[in-house]
């Protein structure tokens, strides 16, 4: 993360909220009262109203305004979160469309369109597979080699590409699967794009099926899953590449990735959220735990 652009973020913050450069596009009129999934929701209605589909051969063209690096070696290819070497000289990069793949054998071959959210799960139904938010640029054997692995950390990978990125059992948390781990610079870009994918789509994921899923509307993943990409927002801020990439979506197909705009969305959403929920389910257990209390203390008495 470039600390001159970490310094200018923290000078922006005012009241808690990072300034959005299209504050204008979210109603707060009436989302400033809401919190958790309710806020997720409202959220959601206003990317679904603001949305225009493009189609997917689209894509490769945009990336060559949306993705071109301007931020790393600032050599006018493509940044790609699977080859991108952060700290030094990449290995290969990608600049033209002839670029696109084709057939590859290794690294380096050629690139395509990497769906963080993997289009077999939504079977490749629109408008999820052109959203362009979820939709990135990536190496296509480094794609290949991830396939429709969930994310997460490695500590013993199997395979590593040129960048750094891991293929292995996963090591944080419950989950003992095997997960895709990309290198630090990019864990909060993915974290926040999945994140996007939870409240745009938030009404289509009950009858998909992956382990990062847990098929409900509110929290839309799975609780070790989830922790992951929270862990990654923190640990990862904002990046200069991320917020040009935004604004680029914005002109591109008209909504916007809340969580760029606003980091602390995320846990307004779903840290809250969680409290809200057992705190409900706290106050629902609470008639049934004081009748189990009287009922134990009627045994203790009659002993």
């Amino acid at each position: 993360m470039n600390l001159a652009f970490v310094l200018i973020v923290l000078k922006s913050l005012t009241l808690g909220a990072y300034a959005s450069p299209q504050s204008e596009y979210y109603d707060f009129d009436s989302i400033n009262t809401l919190s958790g999934y309710e806020l997720k929701s409202a959220l959601k209605q206003i990317l679904r109203q603001t949305h225009t589909a493009r189609s997917y051969g689209s894509l490769n063209q945009i990336y060559l305004e949306s993705d071109v690096d301007k931020t790393y070696e600032n050599d006018g290819s493509i940044v790609d979160m699977y080859s991108e070497n952060a700290k030094a000289p990449d290995q290969y990069n990608y600049s033209k469309r002839s670029h696109q793949c084709g057939n590859y054998r290794k690294e380096g071959d050629c690139a395509n369109r990497e769906h963080l959210f993997p289009q077999s799960i939504f079977r490749k139904q629109s408008p999820m597979r052109s959203d362009f938010f979820h939709v990135f640029p990536t190496d296509g054997y480094v794609n290949n080699r991830r396939g429709r692995l969930p994310f997460g950390e490695v500590d013993n990978p199997e395979w590593v590409s040129a960048n750094g990125s891991k293929v292995g059992t996963n090591c944080s948390g419950p989950y003992r699967g095997k997960v895709f781990e990309p290198i630090d610079e990019f864990k909060g870009d993915i974290a926040r794009a999945l994140l996007y994918f939870a409240i745009r789509y938030e009404d289509r994921v009950a009858n998909w099926e992956h382990d990062m899923i847990d098929n409900t509307r509110d929290q839309v993943y799975s609780k070790w899953f989830l922790d992951i990409l929270i862990k990654w927002h923190k640990a990862d801020p904002v990046s200069a590449h991320e917020l040009r990439r935004n604004e680029v979506g914005f002109t591109y197909q008209n909504n916007r990735n809340p969580l760029i705009d606003y980091p602390q969305w995320v846990d307004a959403i779903w840290i809250q959220g969680q409290k809200q929920q057992r705190k409900r389910q706290e106050t629902r257990q609470g008639p049934k735990r004081k009748q189990q209390n009287r009922q134990r203390g009627r045994r203790s008495q009659r002993r």
